[in-house]
This record gives C-alpha cells, sequence and structure tokens, in this order.
C-alpha cells in the first residue's frame, strides 16, 4: 500500500462497537447486524508473501492472525515489520480455517482489542445461516466420520441434561450438489449455551477445510431427523 492509502484507510467495522453491543444485547437480531457488518470489513494486516500474515502467539500458547482497523492501531505493532497489505474479514477467516495451528483472529491487538476464536466463527456462520431463506433441507444417514466423534459428543453432553438428542446427518438444500455434515440437537435453552462448545469438541474430527452445520431442531425438523437417522447421542 502507498503512504496515502495506509494513511486514509479505514476499516468499516468497530470492534469495540461489536463487544459492547453484544454483551448489552445478545439476541439474534443483534448480533446478526454486527456479524453482518464484520463479513463484509476489511483490515490491515502485515504480510511478507500472498496468504503469508503475521501472528501474534500468547502467553497461553494460542495463535491469532493480527488484523488492524486503522494505521494507528497498526503503528503500535513492536514486533518487526513488513509489507502493509488489506484483507477482507473473509479471506483472514479462509487462513485460520485452513491452518489448524491458529486458534482465531485478533482484531487492534495492542488497543481495545476482539478476540475471534473457533467457536465465535461457528457463532457467526449459524446466526448468518439462519437469517438466509430457508430451503428445503434433505437429509440422510452418514456414516462419514470418524468413530471417536460419537463419543466426542456424548460426553460433551453428560453435562447438558438439557439437551435430549443429537443427530449427525449428511445434509443438503434445494441448489446444492455437495453434502455437508449438519448437526441437529433437540434441547431447551438458546443455541449460543450449546453451539460453540459442540463446535469446539467436533472440530478435532473434522478433516482440514471441512465445514459443518448445527441446527436446533424445531417439529418439522424433528420429523425430518428422526425419519433419516439414528440419533448418536440420545439422553438416558
Amino acid at each position: 500500500m502507498t503512504e496515502y492509502e495506509l494513511n486514509e484507510f479505514q476499516s468499516d467495522f468497530d470492534p469495540q462497537a461489536m463487544a459492547d453491543g453484544l454483551k448489552e444485547d445478545p439476541s439474534p437480531k443483534n448480533k446478526l447486524q454486527h456479524f453482518a457488518r464484520l463479513n463484509t470489513a476489511a483490515f490491515l494486516v502485515f504480510s511478507r508473501a500472498p496468504g503469508k500474515v503475521s501472528v501474534l502467539n500468547t502467553k497461553k500458547k494460542e495463535a491469532f492472525i493480527a488484523a488492524f482497523t486503522c494505521r494507528e492501531e497498526l503503528e503500535k505493532w513492536p514486533f518487526d515489520r513488513e509489507t502493509v497489505a488489506e484483507m477482507t474479514f473473509a479471506n483472514l477467516r479462509r487462513l485460520v480455517d485452513a491452518d489448524p495451528r491458529l486458534d482465531g483472529l485478533v482484531i487492534n491487538p495492542f488497543g481495545k482489542a476482539l478476540f475471534l476464536r473457533r467457536p465465535h466463527f461457528s457463532d457467526m456462520d449459524n446466526t448468518l445461516r439462519a437469517a438466509q431463506p430457508r430451503k428445503e433441507l434433505k437429509l440422510k444417514a452418514t456414516l462419514d466420520y470418524p468413530m471417536g466423534l460419537p463419543l466426542a459428543v456424548r460426553q460433551l453432553m453428560a453435562d447438558h441434561p438439557e439437551v435430549y438428542r443429537v443427530w449427525l446427518v449428511a445434509a443438503h438444500s434445494e441448489g446444492e450438489t455437495v453434502d455437508h455434515k449438519l448437526f441437529i440437537v433437540d434441547f431447551d435453552g438458546k443455541p449460543e449455551s450449546i453451539f460453540p462448545k459442540l463446535a469446539e469438541a467436533v472440530r478435532l474430527y473434522m478433516r482440514q477445510g471441512e465445514s459443518f452445520e448445527m441446527m436446533k431442531a424445531d417439529i418439522r425438523l424433528l420429523r425430518v431427523a428422526e425419519q433419516a437417522a439414528r440419533p448418536i447421542y440420545e439422553k438416558a
């Protein structure tokens, strides 16, 4: 970037506004507004080559891609500096998804930092997906997962008596040509109380770059799930 471009850059996304806004109002509607803004935002990063960006390692041995909303925040970086590039959140997210050594993304790490970990990405995906017009969903049984995955789900749900059943099925919506994995969870409560923990537990069993979806079961979805497959977890 030129000096002029660097001086003029200001991300459309305000990480502090998102952190404060979701703390005050964690409703799906408010989440959707903040997540939609983040999903289309761009940031500054230090880059030594295409797809190679600077990473911040924490004392807890976590690794985060470092992104900045403006030059003022960028200048706080205390380490060796490389070429400055502009990257979209979507592209930064792809880098995290493709590298299991990365724990997430941190925005303005030396200011009012916002840490976005993998469970946050899953919450964001589910929120944005739920807001899309619902297409007809077709489900079928699948054994395309490691043997240890059902056990990991059962161990997690042992601490969540509000969960009654969990299905793992192959699913595709109208217009899709490839199946994706879908976890259907029959439980009492809000998705944010279960889904981030479930995503963290099952991600270890997913292939690199493989995505999955989670949905809370309503009456319609329960009927389809019951006809398609047996649950991988059922409360005793």
